[in-house]
């Protein structure tokens, strides 16, 4: 690429100025200024690092293309700069802002999430032929505010508590989806797990509450969030099958793995059970513990997301589908009508 082709204004600048700002707070906190009064300068530099900084990152990047939600992004890296630039005994303002400012920064966070997400619902109900279901949806949204990796994290949390408490209403199968659940052994794996921590938790509560420990009930409640977590991770993956979307394949195993495939990617699908190649990735998250009857090879290598945005490239991946003979047969068919639109255009 030619260095001309480069919009100095709208690309460099807008983060030119912040890393020179950086930089100079980075030189006064080592220079003999800073020795002779650290307590009033690493104030300053506290204020500016934190709330200067991003502020002037946002009026910068305000009507540009620049994603906003990397002003989050710069004030996460101005707090990380305050913990090392700024002697320990120095940082008299960061425990004030950590107990403050964080809080409210997460409730308006969550707050923005909600609100967005009412709307995408009221959307998404008057379009009721879309596949988009509600992880697609809050993740949509949370990346419009965070940085991918923090938008995947806080995505899966809600989506947990919304599929684990709030959302108890049967989801029937549209056309071009399909369910994973129903002929494997997943749900009877994840309700194992689930009645062995309710019993230990019942068990060492009771031991706990004998002697008197004051941690009987913080483990407690751990142990019910974990519960809570893990039913959130069964119903998703009855929530969200399987599904054709236009010319992509949504592989999914509820919120713990998903990706999506382009049909004119797909080099080979196999119906078989037997032992697949060494490389061959899986959708479960068990493994080998979970049997498969669907062996699909790609032409290009493609990504698999795990839980809170984990990535791992693959070209063959392994999974069970409750019809694999009336999957293939519909794979086969949108491949069909997907290579004669083609053809036509």
């Amino acid at each position: 690429m030619d260095i001309r082709d480069i919009d100095f204004k709208n690309q460099v600048i807008p983060f030119l100025i912040p890393l020179a700002l950086l930089s100079m707070l980075i030189f006064i906190s080592k220079s003999t200024q800073f020795l002779a009064n650290p307590s009033l300068i690493s104030v300053g530099i506290t204020i500016d690092l934190i709330l200067t900084v991003p502020l002037i990152y946002f009026f910068l990047i305000r009507k540009k293309e620049i994603p906003k939600n990397t002003v989050i992004l710069a004030l996460i890296i101005g707090l990380f700069f305050c913990y090392k630039i700024i002697p320990a005994e120095n940082q008299i303002v960061l425990p004030i802002l950590r107990t403050y400012l964080l809080p409210i920064l997460e409730v308006g966070i969550f707050v923005y999430i909600l609100i967005n997400l009412r709307k995408a619902r009221l959307n998404y109900k008057q379009n009721r032929d879309s596949n988009i279901d509600f992880y697609t949806i809050v993740k949509t949204i949370s990346q419009d505010l965070l940085p991918i990796f923090m938008a995947r994290i806080i995505a899966t949390e809600i989506t947990v508590v919304y599929y684990g408490i709030i959302n108890w209403k049967r989801r029937p199968l549209k056309n071009g989806e399909f369910s994973i659940h129903k002929k494997s052994t997943s749900i009877s794996i994840l309700l194992g797990i689930m009645l062995i921590i309710g019993v230990e938790t019942t068990v060492f509560h009771y031991i706990l509450e004998q002697e008197g420990n004051p941690k009987a009930w913080l483990i407690t409640f751990l142990s019910i969030y974990s519960l809570l977590q893990i039913l959130g991770f069964l119903k998703s993956i009855i929530k969200r099958p399987i599904s054709f979307e236009e010319d992509i394949l949504h592989l999914r195993y509820g919120i713990m793995k998903e990706t999506s495939i382009e049909l004119n990617n797909i080099k080979s699908i196999v119906l078989s059970s037997k032992n697949k190649p060494q490389k061959t990735s899986r959708l479960s998250i068990f493994g080998k513990h979970e049997s498969h009857n669907v062996i699909l090879t790609l032409k290009k290598t493609e990504i698999l997301y795990s839980l809170y945005g984990i990535k791992n490239n693959f070209t063959t991946i392994s999974f069970h589908v409750d019809e694999p003979q009336k999957f293939f047969n519909k794979l086969c068919e949108y491949i069909k009508e997907f290579q004669l639109k083609s053809t036509v255009t």
